[in-house]
């Protein structure tokens, strides 16, 4: 008997059906099929690993289900079989750039689909479509993306916040570089990360909640390397540009700025803030110029005119401080002159000193736009002798 015996597209359905039903290890285990395919059926927004189920398929139409040695398996065979029946087979191992993206768009609709009611999914649907590889970290499935990029391209990036403290809402992500004892898989990650924003290919964001796994459709949308930090934004689109150098004297400087805020809960929300971040770490390097401190983890990106008073999101309104720092300024404990570009007091205190103030004067490869520092020093002036409870970052 031959696997070209299969003739029967109903029996292709009913495989199709106990694949749902069971998942996709205990189908594999049942017909004893390896775990990971290269050729899929694309059916009905899913995705189904060809050979198994053309081997469960011959089961339902010849039985018994487990088939014996008697049958001729060829893959060839096995394919035409199911191409007769007018089922779609689709490669896991696609030659271009372009086809890649497509397989990632069918991935991705394979999981939508197999979302619960509370749009999760399994560790079994995501590992038999391989968007995660018993990985700790970024996931390159290095073995097929090679032959588009040397580098391996990223598939999925397993989200941990507690570890990484990731700065995270609906719209992304800033997603710290994998640290998981093994340096040289966490630099071929990260390398395989740059190479999907390169190549503009999505990636999974994978977080645990319980024994479920929510996945997002997400873009790696930029990168600084001496914070050790990716953007990452969520949806369907990828970025309009790749933030991987400084541009922020590229464009013409507004400091008025039409950021959108959103209100969740008692917490504001503003999407574009991790992307700040980015572009000022970019600009300044992730270190506080009036402090010293160096650490990248105590470090925010601190903006001279506020998002609450209409300023814009661009790097040249902003400066890198450490934490507490930060807070003094959004206290209006000091300023910055903009024609002496020196950190400046009130009257009361506190003191330079007792803000941890130890380099006073501006000193930096670029400069925020003097208009951005003339803004906020004007307001500091208004406020002198004068209590705030606004957060102006």
């Amino acid at each position: 008997m031959k696997i070209l015996d299969l003739t029967d597209a109903g029996a292709v359905d009913k495989a199709l059906a106990e694949f749902d039903d069971r998942g996709g290890l205990a189908f594999r285990e049942r017909y004893e099929v390896p775990m990971f395919a290269r050729l899929y059926i694309s059916h009905a927004g899913r995705l189904y690993p060809a050979w198994a189920i053309a081997y469960a398929a011959y089961g339902y139409q010849h039985p018994p289900l487990i088939i014996d040695d008697d049958v001729d398996w060829d893959v060839d065979e096995a394919l035409q079989a199911l191409r007769r029946l007018d089922f779609r087979i689709v490669s896991s191992e696609p030659e271009t750039v372009e086809e890649e993206r497509r397989w990632r768009h069918l991935i991705w609709q394979d999981l939508v689909s197999r979302r619960n009611d509370a749009g999760l999914v399994t560790l079994d649907a995501i590992r038999s479509v391989r968007a995660d590889g018993y990985f700790r970290g970024i996931w390159v499935d290095a073995a097929r993306t090679k032959q588009l990029h040397p580098s391996g391209i990223a598939v999925g990036l397993k989200h941990i916040g507690q570890r990484y403290r990731d700065e995270s809402n609906d719209d992304g992500v800033l997603y710290h570089y994998p640290v998981t004892g093994h340096p040289g898989r966490d630099l071929a990650g990260v390398n395989a990360a740059k190479a999907a924003a390169e190549l503009k290919l999505p990636v999974f964001v994978i977080n645990e909640v319980g024994d479920y796994r929510s996945v997002r459709l997400a873009w790696v949308e930029g990168w600084e390397d001496e914070s050790h930090l990716f953007l990452i934004r969520f949806g369907e689109a990828p970025p309009e540009r790749i933030i991987n150098r400084d541009r922020s004297e590229e464009e013409p400087f507004s400091l008025e700025g039409n950021r959108s805020r959103k209100r969740r809960g008692s917490v504001t929300v503003r999407p574009d803030q991790a992307r700040f971040k980015i572009e000022v770490f970019r600009r300044y390097g992730p270190h506080c110029p009036l402090s010293g401190i160096a650490v990248p983890e105590m470090i925010e990106a601190v903006h001279l005119r506020g998002d609450a008073d209409g300023g814009c999101s661009d790097a040249r309104n902003g400066l890198p401080m450490n934490a507490a720092l930060h807070r003094a300024f959004d206290a209006h404990l000091f300023a910055i002159n903009p024609e002496t570009l020196t950190a400046e007091v009130r009257p009361e205190g506190p003191t330079l000193s007792e803000l941890g103030i130890v380099y006073p004067r501006l000193v930096l490869p670029q400069l925020p736009h003097r208009d951005a520092l003339a803004w906020r020093y004007a307001e500091w002036s208004r406020r002198i002798g004068h209590t705030t409870d606004g957060d102006s970052s």
